[in-house]
């Protein structure tokens, strides 16, 4: 770990993507808990996540193909400014008390945009600042970098809420300082990686060929390589029935454990808490032998658990199932990020890495039926439906294509 931080560009990388991923952190926080206090709905929660995810589907490719052709550290700085922008003007629009729902799904939609176009050059540049030897380590140290965030966004954002409405989470004040932060952290993240002095240029095989060529080449490659189907398979499981539940938070904070915004960023840096060390432990054991069967385990223990969250309505429970979760969930996100990209080629890097994230882009999907469950059954019933659906795709994945035995080899 000392050795990838003695490399000054990927410590320029990691620290741009904490800055990031702690922005979108706290985004999530004061968006959720804004928008469910304003209409008490779950199912409004899920199309605000639609609007943020959904463009991923259609925009990580093109994204992919970009980061394959383009220095990836211009689209970076690029991505961050266009967010800390458009943040900062929502941060305004709140303060003024001129926000209405449409603005949340607008900028969702925006903010979902640009991070599909950048995401996958944000990963792909890691393998240029680091050498070949110690990929998969930084590859799963960067993961730690979001599960980090994950403890430092929702605790910050709740207790700024908290803090400066004294316990009103419909402030605006509140909500609107939080949006202030987050573009700021955005414009952070914009002027570090400014700093960064490889600029992860494309390929010459990629400066010359087409988009068409482009895009057949990557679509071959994942048809052929059956552990990147089987690791990308598994990713898309994990967002539809694992990460997609955390859009609900606030639901299920409110209505079934009666907390307020304070309980709520602790709950979700309970998660963050067991995320890091989840992460830790893969860039630990980095040389474990049957990776494939670790990964299926932490998946249908990452279910299992969920399943049982929506069984209990005691908040200290709820705090050591959350971390729990957050230990699995981040070691088996870590573990597959670091899988898939350690199998791939640099110059199909961008390209592969737009197909994970067209995964995440699935989640609305999940989201939107769950929400329509949790208004009909409660949140509680939805959290255990969601959780027994993630173990049961995992036992599918597994004995329907055999994931662990592609993954293993």
């Amino acid at each position: 770990m000392r050795k990838l931080f003695l490399s000054v560009n990927y410590a320029r990388v990691w620290i741009g993507t904490l800055a990031t991923a702690l922005a979108m952190n706290m985004q999530y926080v004061a968006r959720g808990w804004y928008v469910y206090d304003i209409n008490q709905s779950n199912s409004d929660l899920a199309w605000v996540l639609m609007a943020f995810t959904l463009p991923q589907i259609f925009l990580s490719l093109p994204g992919g193909v970009l980061a394959d052709r383009i220095a990836k550290r211009t689209i970076i700085v690029v991505a961050h400014a266009l967010n800390a922008g458009a943040t900062m003007v929502m941060g305004l629009l709140i303060l003024g008390n001129r926000i209405a729902f449409a603005h949340f799904i607008f900028f969702g939609i925006l903010n979902g945009s640009i991070l599909a176009l950048s995401f996958p050059a944000r990963q792909a540049i890691v393998p240029h600042v680091v050498k070949q030897d110690v990929v998969f380590s930084a590859l799963a140290l960067s993961a730690t970098a979001v599960n980090i965030s994950r403890v430092g966004g929702p605790a910050l954002a709740g207790l700024l809420i908290y803090w400066i409405a004294a316990g009103d989470q419909s402030s605006e004040l509140a909500v609107g300082i939080v949006f202030l932060v987050i573009a700021s952290l955005y414009l952070l993240a914009s002027l570090i990686s400014m700093t960064i002095t490889v600029p992860g240029k494309a390929t010459e095989a990629s400066n010359e060929s087409s988009l068409k060529r482009d895009l057949y080449e990557v679509a071959e490659f994942f048809v052929h390589k059956r552990i990147v189907f089987s690791l990308v398979l598994l990713s898309v499981f994990a967002y539809m029935f694992g990460h997609s539940l955390n859009t609900f938070l606030p639901a299920f904070n409110e209505s079934v454990l009666q907390g307020s915004a304070r309980e709520y960023g602790f709950l979700l840096a309970t998660l963050g808490i067991g995320s890091i060390i989840g992460s830790f432990t893969v860039v630990w054991a980095s040389d474990i032998r049957r990776q494939g069967l670790w990964l299926i385990g932490l998946q249908i223990s990452w279910g299992a658990l969920i399943f049982i969250l929506g069984f209990t309505s005691r908040m200290w429970l709820a705090f050591v199932l959350w971390g729990l979760i957050g230990w699995f969930a981040g070691a088996a996100m870590a573990l597959n990020r670091s899988l898939l990209q350690s199998h791939v080629r640099t110059s199909l890097l961008g390209r592969i890495m737009s197909i994970d994230m067209i995964a995440h882009g699935m989640m609305p999907f999940s989201a939107l039926p769950l929400g329509m469950l949790a208004d009909a059954m409660g949140i509680d019933f939805a959290f255990s439906f969601a959780g027994g659906l993630l173990v049961l795709t995992i036992a599918l994945a597994v004995f329907g294509v055999g994931a662990h035995r592609t993954i293993t080899k």
